[in-house]
């Protein structure tokens, strides 16, 4: 059997040795039935930011957020700080602060995932962080 060039080097799904593709869950159910949003102002999308929607729960998680300069003043936002998402109630950890052009920032952001309390019966806390 000869190998074709294109596929020399890949796996079954077709990475190279040298590719890591990470398998992306949603953070809140672990469900892997979750769709992708990059970023990016050509293609498919004319997001700023880019985020992954689960289908299993409806809600929707940030991995990077652009922000501008005075947004950055602003919310003083630093690597090892947090971010707030007041619309749709999350928090973040910020991994790392990039800038990538002289006006544009991003922010890289992990959710701070709670896990119920077991005194309350299992429900989260609701209202403010």
């Amino acid at each position: 059997m000869v190998e074709s060039n294109a596929n020399r080097g890949r796996d079954s799904r077709g990475n190279s040795g040298g590719e890591t593709v990470r398998e992306r869950r949603c953070p809140w159910c672990q469900s892997r039935d979750v769709r992708l949003v990059q970023r990016g102002f050509t293609g498919p999308t004319d997001e700023r930011d880019q985020y992954v929607t689960c289908n299993t729960c409806k809600r929707l998680t940030y991995e990077i957020i652009s922000r501008n300069s005075r947004d950055m003043r602003l919310g003083q936002y630093r690597a090892g700080g947090t971010y707030r998402d007041t619309r749709r109630q999350t928090k973040y950890d910020i991994t790392r602060v990039l800038k990538v052009g002289s006006n544009e920032y991003l922010l890289y952001v992990k959710p701070i995932v709670r896990s119920a309390d077991p005194i309350h019966g299992g429900s989260m806390r609701r209202g403010r962080y």
